[in-house]
């Protein structure tokens, strides 16, 4: 009999602590825990929203997420992800289901989501990303009601992704969301962005507002 326990343990201040538990018939048990930064939890919501999206529009081709000393691949043919954590000369692998991963991993979206929103830009970003057109991927022809809802999952990515480029200092959305005469120069790097994050998710795209 197999057995998988997955936790992600979101602390307050945007850490994280990742844990697998798994037994495979005729096994004993294996474990992958590590501590993941406040960068690295974004990357993995951004990860896991992804795959969520090319799910949507059915690319199921895999993907790969690096962090420090712990791999993600995400193999949607399979139904599994493949966990690996390296620790110095030593690799512990493991593999669980999507739809677990997907349901553990939902908490932590809403937390990041909703820390960007209540960050000091998150509300003028918000603003700025809705007049974005969005395009939306050329494959396949998407009914009304998907579309939407694609345009508004990418929304939320673009929210917490720029929120999180705008509060790192020395970043250039900073310095113009925070001038009172330079907004439309930030409009004008918002768009770019929220661009180029579509694209690399889609890379065959279409205009569309």
């Amino acid at each position: 009999m197999s057995l998988r326990i997955f936790v992600m343990d979101a602390r307050d201040d945007g850490t994280a602590r990742l844990s697998l538990a798994s037994r495979g018939s005729g096994r004993g048990i294996s474990r992958i825990a590590c501590d993941l930064s406040q960068a690295d939890v974004l990357q993995l919501v951004l990860f896991s929203e992804a795959a969520g999206l090319r799910d949507a529009v059915g690319d199921y081709a895999r993907s790969t997420l690096d962090l420090d000393g712990l791999t993600l691949e995400d193999d949607p043919g399979a139904d599994r992800l493949l966990l690996s954590r390296r620790t110095g000369y030593s690799e512990q692998t493991a593999e669980l289901g999507r739809e677990l991963f997907q349901a553990e991993i939902a908490c932590v979206v809403d937390i990041c989501l909703t820390r960007a929103e209540e960050s000091r830009h998150g509300e003028i970003l918000r603003d700025m990303i809705a007049t974005v057109p969005i395009p939306l991927p050329l494959y396949p022809r998407l009914d009304p009601d998907t579309g939407d809802a694609l345009k508004h999952r990418l929304r939320e990515m673009s929210l917490m992704l720029l929120s999180d480029i705008a509060m790192t200092r020395g970043t250039a959305l900073g310095r113009l969301l925070r001038g009172k005469k330079t907004h439309g120069q930030a409009q004008e790097e918002v768009t770019a962005l929220v661009g180029a994050l579509v694209r690399s998710l889609f890379p065959r795209t279409v205009s569309s507002g």
